[in-house]
């Protein structure tokens, strides 16, 4: 958590990098219209099940037109909680495909005794299925899907499902679930074996998967790049559009439900932007300071890497260099290589080197930045945020803030 005087620094610090990012309002509906449909999934016994699809149409609604505009499209794989149908997750689901991306929810595994390894089996099914369309000429997906972009989600048991479905799939790019509940086989113990950066989106006051015994365990247990954003004020049933059983047994908190859905909509789909169609305007939102610095979040947030010194402002003239000595530290259990990268500074600068080069887990690369102050500049104090960007996923980052302070 960061004090409020730092807090202050940081929102000052990425006016800049936040603008870019800005242009687009995540919680609110993409470029393309919502379709969905009833598809029909096999297992490899033979034995198959329903999945509700949705896609990016050229309307919104059941059977719509597929807009193939944007096409190969990333996919994610969405699994239901207990006794809740994914129409209940309808919002989010069409929220997701107007963005640009095909949403697979299995409908099995709905009944009062449910099998969890079941369900997150036919998570990895429908990624099957995703890659089958793909490769079949008489499909309308046919070299639609982009293959090499699988996301996994889900709430509640869905939610812990995805976590048990990630562990066991290698196609999976990155993962992004809501009030993760614990499984069994326990998502918990799963959630090491997890290779792909994570955000565990929760609520504060939920009252059915309670943060302590399920989110926080996991993102304990979880190999990093992970993030864990709680939501203030949110609740379990606050991330379904309309509960089963016309909401019997559900719990409630102070934020409304139409805030915490816009919220957790934009938190998915700001992370499934930036991981797995590379949006690297949106890296402040996901991994940097406006992650945060967001008044509607308590996020924890552990990005694989350290820049050292987190804060740091040097004295500088017009005409003059400023030399700052940088740390990267590899915080991550495999070894990786960073690549550092500069946003909201104006000044010419340089680096001694522009990667790390390959670090080992809890190595350290000494880097230095000079920024070259211009001729003529008044006094004052230029901030910027810099930043060493993971090569192996490309897209999480460590980030410090950096001040030059002129006279």
């Amino acid at each position: 958590m960061l004090t409020a005087l730092l807090r202050a620094l940081v929102a000052l610090c990425v006016i800049a990098s936040a603008r870019s990012a800005a242009a687009q309002d995540y919680s609110l509906s993409g470029p393309h219209g919502a379709g969905w449909t009833t598809v029909t999934v096999t297992r490899p016994s033979g034995s198959t099940f329903s999945a509700q699809l949705h896609y990016p149409a050229q309307t919104t609604g059941q059977g719509a037109a597929y807009d193939p505009s944007g096409a190969p499209y990333p996919a994610l794989s969405f699994g239901h909680g207990f006794l809740q149908a994914p129409s209940a997750y309808q919002g989010t689901l069409q929220h997701l495909a107007s963005w640009g991306y095909f949403v697979i929810a299995s409908q099995s595994e709905l009944s009062l005794f449910p099998s969890h390894q079941a369900l997150a089996n036919d998570m990895r099914h429908c990624l099957d299925w995703l890659e089958q369309q793909d490769a079949a000429p008489l499909s309308q997906y046919f070299q639609q899907v982009d293959t090499l972009a699988f996301g996994m989600s889900g709430h509640s048991m869905g939610a812990g499902c995805s976590i048990l479905a990630s562990a066991a799939d290698a196609r999976v790019v990155a993962l992004a679930n809501l009030a993760a509940a614990n499984t069994n086989p326990s998502a918990i113990a799963a959630i090491p074996l997890v290779r792909c950066p994570l955000s565990l989106i929760s609520g504060s006051q939920d009252g059915t998967t309670p943060l302590a015994s399920n989110g926080q365990l996991m993102f304990n247990a979880a190999l990093s790049p992970k993030l864990l954003p709680v939501i203030t004020g949110g609740w379990h049933c606050g991330f379904v559009d309309v509960p089963a059983l016309g909401g019997f047994g559900c719990d409630s908190g102070s934020l409304s439900k139409a805030a915490q859905l816009a919220l957790s909509r934009r938190l998915l789909a700001e992370f499934f932007e930036l991981h797995l169609r590379g949006n690297d305007a949106l890296w402040p939102r996901v991994w940097g300071p406006q992650m945060q610095f967001d008044p509607a979040l308590s996020a924890s947030v552990e990005p694989f890497a350290r820049v050292l010194p987190f804060s740091q402002r040097l004295p500088g003239v017009a005409g003059g260099v400023v030399v700052f000595a940088v740390e990267v530290r590899n915080s991550g259990a495999t070894p990786d290589e960073f690549e550092l990268l500069i946003d909201g500074l104006s000044w010419p600068y340089a680096f001694s080197a522009a990667s790390t080069g390959s670090l080992a887990p809890g190595a350290s690369a000494n880097l230095h930045l000079t920024v070259h102050v211009p001729s003529g500049e008044p006094a004052g104090l230029e901030r910027f945020t810099l930043s060493a960007r993971r090569l192996s996923d490309g897209a999480s980052r460590a980030f410090g803030l950096r001040g030059v302070r002129t006279f």
